[in-house]
């Protein structure tokens, strides 16, 4: 019964360009293998996520989640952790951090926090040398995206210095930086068109981290970001060469997500150089893959997206595509983006009747900043 009930919440799990079925099948395998204090922590965690998924946030969550915890703590008393069991490791991490994020207007933030724990792992265990190990390189990219999508949450919401809220959570001084560092897992397979969008997705993000560090520098950041736009073609071709190998199922989220940050870069560079970018012919594109779309699990690439929604149109077509998402069968709640979709819209809405308009980075440092804690676009 324990395995059933795994496999249903390892079917719910976020990914990126993963197959569901094969990896949720390895997430049971490594929560079955033995009787190990690591290989328990991955059961415990996917009971807990099982839970959450099907009655909600309630006691049997919960208890299930402090006993994966705590065979976590027990794992980590050893001298040293092997390579199965780092990787264990990181999958009751990564678990736990879909645990917070199932319901995203329910999160914490502390879904964060999980994420820099499984990547002090890897560093410490040093899991990326085996990512010859298709168990390990499977446990990497999981990570990888996770962390990499964080960069544009913790990039806009403005309450104050992440770092700082992790010393004190954490008790840990000086090694926050970790949150910000998205070269702590490696990818094992960059061709890959997924790959590759990541990691541009990453160029972006460490840009801009360091132009909004040095705002009265901001103009020598422009070049900057001109180049990475001239390099965008670099994923274009990769995608386009990969689409022969693959089927429209498996290419269109990619598509879609790299037209996504194609949109972002080009609206930031925007806002940065003051100089206007055209690029109409990308969000048609955009709207007409997202109006062929079935569902779409990926919060970012839609929030990107939507927010160029000028029709009401536009806006229905985004609006049912989350409805349909959620409902999909091992759906999750994306009340976090819809709310984020609908204030992005009240604000362009708003700025159609002003003379002075909020620039592009406002508008997401504004509504990013409208929670209490940073939320997961994943």
């Amino acid at each position: 019964m324990d395995s059933i009930v795994a496999t249903t919440a390892s079917y719910s799990l976020v990914t990126f360009n993963q197959n569901t079925r094969e990896f949720g099948d390895l997430l049971i395998k490594m929560a079955f293998c033995n009787d190990s204090s690591s290989s328990k922590a991955v059961l415990f965690a996917l009971l807990a996520l099982a839970s959450r998924y099907r009655n909600g946030l309630q006691s049997q969550a919960v208890q299930f989640k402090t006993a994966a915890i705590t065979e976590l703590t027990r794992s980590a008393e050893r001298s040293s952790l092997s390579t199965t069991e780092a990787a264990q490791h990181v999958a009751a991490g990564m678990l736990l951090c879909s645990f917070e994020i199932h319901d995203s207007s329910e999160t914490g933030g502390q879904w964060l926090w999980y994420v820099r724990g499984v990547k002090d792992i890897i560093k410490v265990s040093r899991l990326d040398e085996h990512a010859d190990k298709r168990f390990v390189s499977e446990m990497l990219e999981w990570v990888h995206y996770h962390d990499v999508v964080a960069q544009f949450s913790i990039l806009h919401w403005r309450h104050r210095q992440v770092e700082n809220i992790f010393a004190e959570q954490i008790s840990t001084q000086g090694q926050a930086d970790l949150l910000l560092d998205s070269k702590g897992a490696q990818l094992t397979n960059p061709a890959r068109p997924s790959h590759r969008v990541l990691q541009f997705l990453t160029e972006i993000f460490n840009v801009l981290f360091q132009a909004f560090e040095h705002k009265d520098k901001m103009e020598n950041y422009v070049g900057i970001l001109t180049a990475l736009e001239g390099n965008a073609r670099t994923i274009v071709e990769v995608s386009e060469n990969y689409d022969a190998q693959m089927n429209n199922t498996a290419t269109n989220p990619i598509k879609l997500y790299q037209i996504a940050i194609l949109i972002y870069l080009a609206r930031v560079s925007e806002s940065i150089s003051g100089k206007p970018r055209d690029i109409q012919g990308l969000i048609d594109k955009a709207f007409a893959l997202v109006d062929r779309l079935w569902a779409h699990e990926h919060q970012f690439p839609l929030l990107i997206v939507g927010s160029e929604a000028r029709t009401d149109e536009q806006r229905a077509i985004i609006l049912n595509l989350v409805k349909r998402s959620e409902k999909n069968r091992y759906g999750r709640s994306l009340d976090c983006l819809r709310w984020g979709l609908h204030a992005l819209w009240i604000q362009e809405d708003l700025a159609a009747d002003q003379e002075i308009v909020p620039s592009y980075v406002d508008r997401f440092n504004a509504i990013m900043s409208k929670t209490r804690f940073i939320p997961s676009l994943a």
